[in-house]
Parts: C-alpha cells; structure tokens; sequence
C-alpha cells in the first residue's frame, strides 16, 4: 500500500524559487554537471510551467534538448533529478535504496515548485516517470495535463497478472543488477546513464503504476486532461494495459484522457532520449510539444 506524498503546492514564485534552490541542494559532488537539477525560467511566474521527469537510470540531460523548445515558447520549465539517479559512477549501486515512496515523495515536492511557477502546470514524463505523471493526473487536481510518455503499467509486454507477479516477485527475491542491453553492456546509450537496474528499484516503481491502475478503476482523474503517448513498436511496455487504464478514466469522465499512438517510430522505448539514435526526436518532439502548449 503507498501512501500519499505530502502536497504543499507554492504559493508564489518567489517560494518556488526557494524551494528549486534548496532542490538543488541535492545535487552532491557524485552528480554529474548535466544530470543536475534544472529550471528554465523567464524571471516570473508564466502562464504555463512545465515540469519534466526523466526516466528511469536517466537524469534531466534527456532533456537537454526539449526542455529549451518549451522554453522559447514562454513557459518556465523545471527538470529535476530523481533520487538516486545521475551518479558520476555510471556503474553505482545506488539504485537498490530507491522506494516508490521516495520517489513519490522527490516528484511530488517538484510539482509543489512548478505550481508556483506557472498559473496552469503540465507535467510530462516517460516511462516510470510517464507512471509519476499518471500518478498526478489521478490525484492531483492542480495539474492541468499529465502527460505520460510510454508509462509502463505492465513490463515487456506482459499481460498485466503477470508483470504484477512478476513485480512482487522481484521485491522479495535478493536484489540483482541486469545490463539493459547484455549485447553491448557498459557501453549502453546514452554515455552519461546507468547501462543497468536494480531489479528491487524497478519492481519499486512499478507498485506506483499497480497503484494507478487499481484507483483507475475506482474513480474519475482528478487532473483536468491526461495524455497517453505510446509506440506500438516498444519492446518494454504492454500498450493495451495502458489503453485499460484510459478505457477506466474514461468511464468515469468522458473526455479527459487522449490517446496518442505514433505510426512511424521503430521499435524501441526511449523515444526522446537525443542520444538515442532509434528515438526520432524530429517526430516526437512537435507533437510533444503540441500537447505540452495545448495544456488547457
């Protein structure tokens, strides 16, 4: 059973300033320059502020390149780096202390920031950062979209009984580090993440996607809009338990929630990692941007 982040939404940009900078207080000398916390600001609370969550052994360098777009286009944008992630040491243990209700914790208090930056808040993530942004979009009503980016409700396209099965398996089994790619190991793209996982931080972060999945069903997203960005070509995810998810929102209000498959992206998860090469950032970052603008 998780239980619920505090919530302390800012109440001024001038608080949110504050609360970036003792964010960023986080960021110890083991952090990598580009995987530290950043904020893309105009000098004032903005109409839009958008906060950005990286995935999952990624850092905010995964948006070295989006985060800038939105930006020129007046929004303040907050990216922060979550717990445990972005170590100089690409090869860190660190991983194994990762909980869901830490991580919870760690991105519930950035969203607390970015209120404070923009009258309206739109919140992107992918994969277990595209689950945190499900999260809010069912709980918390001051976003105003949530998009998540190939949120992964259930592993390596599983049906869904057995990635939870799976999932409670790995919490109790010792904990064990895989490379996400045995083929090419340490040297995994991009340079600057970890090229494996902690099996307990993963199974971890997937008890917050059981926790979405279950109060889908029990009642209406407390966000006024959600958006579900999939590639029917991702290796990781089971798309059609995220198209459940929508189909139970969706039940209880009409209209909320948009589905969005791309149809000419090739296999592959990370579709907005730039050191990707299989990513095809000239086609996910309009529409990425499009839905972000769109914010109502």
């Amino acid at each position: 059973m998780l239980q619920a982040p505090r919530v302390d939404p800012s109440r001024s940009y001038a608080q949110a300033l504050e609360r970036v900078r003792a964010f960023q207080a986080y960021d110890d000398d083991r952090i990598l320059p580009q995987a530290r916390t950043s904020l893309l600001d105009h000098g004032a609370r903005t109409p839009l502020a958008v906060l950005l969550l990286h995935g999952f052994t990624n850092h905010p360098g995964q948006y070295r390149d989006f985060a800038p777009l939105v930006h020129a286009r007046g929004a303040n944008v907050f990216v922060p780096r979550m717990p445990e992630q972005g170590d100089r040491n690409r090869l860190t243990r660190r991983m194994s202390r990762l909980t869901a209700q830490t991580l919870l914790a760690r991105a519930s208090e950035a969203l607390d920031i970015a209120c404070g930056l923009g009258e309206r808040v739109c919140v992107a993530g992918i994969s277990s950062s595209g689950l945190l942004c499900a999260y809010f979009g069912q709980y918390r009503a001051d976003v105003s979209r949530a998009i998540a980016i190939a949120p992964v409700f259930s592993m390596l396209q599983l049906p869904y009984a057995m990635s939870y099965a799976l999932t409670h398996a790995m919490l109790v089994l010792p904990d064990m580090y895989l490379w996400w790619d045995p083929r090419v190991k340490e040297n995994q793209r991009p340079a600057t993440a970890y090229p494996w996982f902690s099996t307990h931080a993963l199974a971890q972060t997937m008890r917050i996607g059981q926790n979405v999945y279950a109060q889908a069903r029990r009642s209406a997203p407390a966000s006024r809009s959600i958006v579900l960005m999939t590639n029917p070509h991702d290796p990781a995810v089971n798309n059609a338990v995220t198209h459940r998810v929508a189909l139970a929102w969706d039940k209880h209000r009409s209209g909320t929630v948009l589905e969005f498959e791309f149809t000419d992206l090739p296999r592959n998860h990370d579709i907005i990692e730039p050191d990707n090469p299989h990513a095809r950032t000239d086609i996910v970052y309009p529409r990425l941007l499009e839905f972000i603008l769109g914010t109502p």
